[in-house]
């Protein structure tokens, strides 16, 4: 039923663009492998535009779109190119302008930071997990960064005793195969904290200032960059008797991160902690991202970090949406900007620009969607997550991959996550985000993460994850 549900919005919302746009013209295209029939359909690729999506509009499949093109690899097409549709004779779609609201044209120059631009990563979990069997997983899915939360309360448990051999074998076995490394840094252990509920800063920030340095040092050219603290507009991450939550304690956590990094290996780069959109702001369980944010420039975020970490997530909203029109089946998480992926990274740009900071990336620390559709039924918490098949999950995640890149501000991106249901974890949450399913089989989004990034690793090919014709259709 759902995946019905997804196939037909597809096709109308097709329809509803393309066909008032049609003019009859008759078009060559330079490269094309031959010129193309006289009526025969052309059409000309659109932001937003997958070849995936392109041939379920006209009722084909993407091999045959991809043969009749002379595509190669079916992940990269570019806007204004003109694709015959094979089989299909009739008028030809016109172009639309390729602006959006970050005034930044698709596929424009991506904003770097400390050399890196716009990349594919993902998170993994290690905890008691074969890494080099991870590492080829990783490898095999094409992605060229991975994530990995360390939390210093592991890495030092008695004050001045830190043991860094739990992260050594990561290290060693992403290195070899060119993988960068995201070390996301939080959770201070408890000799170093006053309150111990849930997981909080130091009472003193030169401990963590101490941590960070030894750890950089320890990993200077072998781990690429560092995240100062995950969410910390959070209590359940920033629960402390000391340092308040808000922009104004976190900066200064930031700052003696920041400043301990540079000294042990100035060529890491250091981000901000991604922020959690919350859809509320009470100020005492969580601030809202978008305040949040703005207050860090305030208080200085331009000078004490190289990208802007940032978690844009989209409960069960298609990356394409925009607030606040539910897509059929979502009866909630969609009545705030903060529950979709796009309008979150455009909030945060446009936030960025308005600071002044217009050459700073956003890295994309943590995305994803999740499905409940292979696992128990969720909490009420997490209710969202039975919204979204594991077809559309598949459909989501390539689709804001491409999104990043072509908004020209993002920096890598680092997919939410591969092995969660297999890492033990006592919360749920992780399982639902996993291209690994409960049962240690790929789900769908694997495979199409892997066709887009790496589609020579594809044995077999897979079959189009959505292929959409009117008999599809007509029924639900």
């Amino acid at each position: 039923m759902r995946r019905c549900r997804f196939a037909a919005m597809l096709f109308i919302t097709a329809v509803m663009t393309i066909y008032p746009m049609v003019t009859t013209a008759f078009v060559f295209q330079q490269g094309l492998p031959t010129p193309a029939p006289q009526d025969e359909l052309i059409y000309i690729v659109r932001p937003g535009d997958t070849l995936f999506r392109i041939a379920g509009r006209f009722g084909t499949t993407y091999r045959r779109l991809a043969e009749a093109n002379g595509i190669t690899n079916p992940a990269i097409i570019y806007v204004g190119q003109r694709l015959r549709i094979p089989g299909v004779l009739g008028p030809t779609p016109t172009p639309m302008q390729a602006a959006d609201e970050s005034g930044l044209l698709p596929h424009a120059p991506t904003l770097t930071t400390a050399g890196y631009g716009f990349d594919y990563g993902i998170q993994i979990y290690p905890e008691d997990q074969d890494i080099r069997a991870l590492a080829g997983t990783v490898a095999s899915l094409g992605m060229g960064w991975v994530r990995v939360v360390v939390r210093w309360r592991d890495f030092e448990p008695v004050k001045g005793q830190i043991d860094f051999s739990g992260l050594d074998n990561i290290v060693d076995e992403m290195n070899p195969g060119g993988i960068k490394l995201l070390f996301t840094v939080t959770a201070a252990p408890s000799w170093a904290r006053t309150s111990t509920d849930e997981d909080g800063p130091p009472d003193n920030f030169a401990d963590y200032g101490i941590f960070m340095g030894a750890l950089a040092q320890h990993y200077t050219g072998r781990v690429q960059a560092y995240e100062i603290w995950n969410e910390p507009n959070l209590r359940r991450e920033w629960n402390s008797t000391i340092h308040s939550i808000g922009a104004a304690s976190y900066i200064e956590l930031l700052r003696v991160g920041y400043a301990a990094v540079k000294a042990a290996d100035s060529s890491a780069a250091v981000v901000s902690g991604g922020l959690a959109p919350t859809g509320y702001n009470d100020g005492v369980n969580a601030i809202n991202d978008r305040l949040f944010l703005r207050d860090l420039y305030r208080a200085g975020l331009a000078a004490t970090s190289d990208a802007i970490g940032a978690h844009p997530r989209g409960w069960a909203n298609p990356p394409d949406s925009l607030c606040c029109s539910p897509a059929i089946g979502v009866t909630s998480h969609y009545e705030d900007a903060s529950f979709y992926f796009l309008n979150t990274l455009r909030d945060y740009r446009q936030i960025i620009v308005e600071s002044g900071d217009t050459n700073t990336a956003i890295w994309v620390t943590a995305f994803g969607w999740g499905t409940s559709e292979d696992t128990d039924p969720p909490s009420q918490t997490h209710v969202f997550v039975s919204y979204t098949s594991l077809d559309e999950q598949a459909a989501y995640v390539p689709r804001a991959f491409e999104l990043g890149a072509e908004l020209g501000f993002v920096g890598p991106m680092f997919l939410y996550n591969l092995n969660g249901c297999q890492a033990q974890l006592p919360d749920a949450e992780a399982c639902y985000y996993g291209l690994i399913g409960p049962n240690g089989e790929p789900r769908p989004v694997f495979s199409t993460v892997q066709q887009r990034l790496n589609p020579a690793a594809v044995q077999p090919s897979p079959t189009p994850m959505l292929e959409v014709t009117p008999e599809a259709t007509a029924t639900d």
